[in-house]
C-alpha cells in the first residue's frame, strides 16, 4: 500500500491585519510571510454587509504587493447567516480575489445564533445535537454553492462553533460530509487546517480529500508574528494523512 504524503503548506490562507481585528499592520504581515518562507499569503480581514473599509483595504493589499518578495491575494473573511446559506458579504467586492468563508455563529433558520442560544436550545430539547449538526453542514454547503463567481474560496476553521455550542466534532459521520465535499470539488473551495482553532480533525479532513477535496493551511494569525506558523496544522496533515492510508487499507 502506498503511503499518503500531503505536502508541507508554503502558503498562509487566513491572516488579519489592523484593518479588521489584527493587531499588526498590513505590511509587517506581508513581511512576516515572507520571513517564514511562504509563497503564498492570502490576507483575510473581516468584512460584514455594510463594512465600509474595502476600497481601501484592497487598495492598500494592491500598493503592497507591487514590492512584496511573494504572492500577496487580498481577501476576506465573512460568515454563513442562515440555513439558506447567505454570506455576510458586501454587495461591492472590487478589488477581492479571495472569500475565507466562516462560522462565527451558528447558522440557523432565522439567522446566525450566539453559541449561547443554541446551548440553551440544546438544553430544552427544543434543538437536538443531530439536527443541529445538520443544520450546520446544510447551511455550510449552501454557502458554498452561494459564493461569489470570479473569486476563489476556502472553508476557514470549519466546524469551530460546535465546541463553542457543547457540540463534538467527532459526532458527525463521516458520510454526512458527502454534500459538502460534493459542493466544494464543483466550486473548487478549499478546506483550512485552522492553526488557531485546531479545525476540522484529521478524521474530518480525511473524509473530505478522500471526496477529492483540496486541504490548506492557515494560521488565523492576528499578529504578524502568528503568520505561517504551523505547528498544530503540521501535525494534523500527518494524521490525516495516516487516516487516508486506513480508509485505504480497510478497503482492500
Amino acid at each position: 500500500m502506498t503511503a499518503h504524503r500531503l505536502p508541507s503548506p508554503t502558503a498562509d490562507l487566513h491572516t488579519h491585519t489592523d484593518f479588521s481585528d489584527g493587531r499588526d499592520p498590513l505590511t509587517e504581515v506581508v513581511a512576516a510571510a515572507g520571513a517564514a518562507g511562504l509563497r503564498t499569503v492570502v490576507v483575510t480581514d473581516h468584512v460584514r454587509a455594510d463594512s465600509a473599509h474595502l476600497p481601501a483595504y484592497t487598495a492598500a493589499v494592491r500598493a503592497v504587493r507591487a514590492e512584496a518578495p511573494l504572492r500577496v491575494v487580498c481577501g476576506v473573511e465573512a460568515k454563513v447567516l442562515d440555513t439558506d446559506g447567505r454570506i455576510d458579504l458586501p454587495a461591492d467586492l472590487s478589488g477581492v480575489e479571495h472569500v475565507a468563508l466562516a462560522d462565527h455563529r451558528f447558522p440557523l433558520p432565522d439567522g446566525p445564533a450566539h453559541p449561547e442560544r443554541v446551548r440553551d436550545l440544546l438544553s430544552t430539547g427544543a434543538l437536538t445535537p443531530a439536527r443541529a449538526r445538520r443544520l450546520l453542514l446544510a447551511a455550510t454547503t449552501r454557502a458554498v454553492t452561494r459564493l461569489p463567481a470570479g473569486r476563489t474560496a476556502h472553508l476557514a476553521h470549519l466546524f469551530s462553533v460546535l465546541p463553542k455550542c457543547g457540540l463534538d466534532e467527532a459526532d458527525l459521520d463521516p458520510a454526512e460530509l458527502a454534500p459538502l465535499a460534493r459542493a466544494c470539488r464543483a466550486r473548487g473551495v478549499a478546506v483550512e487546517l485552522n492553526e488557531k482553532w485546531h479545525c476540522p480533525s484529521p478524521r474530518t479532513a480525511a473524509a473530505l480529500a478522500a471526496a477529492g477535496v483540496r486541504l490548506a493551511a492557515g494560521s488565523d494569525a492576528h499578529r504578524a508574528a502568528e503568520v505561517g506558523r504551523f505547528d498544530w496544522a503540521a501535525g494534523a496533515l500527518a494524521a490525516t494523512a495516516a487516516h487516508l492510508d486506513a480508509r485505504a487499507g480497510s478497503r482492500r
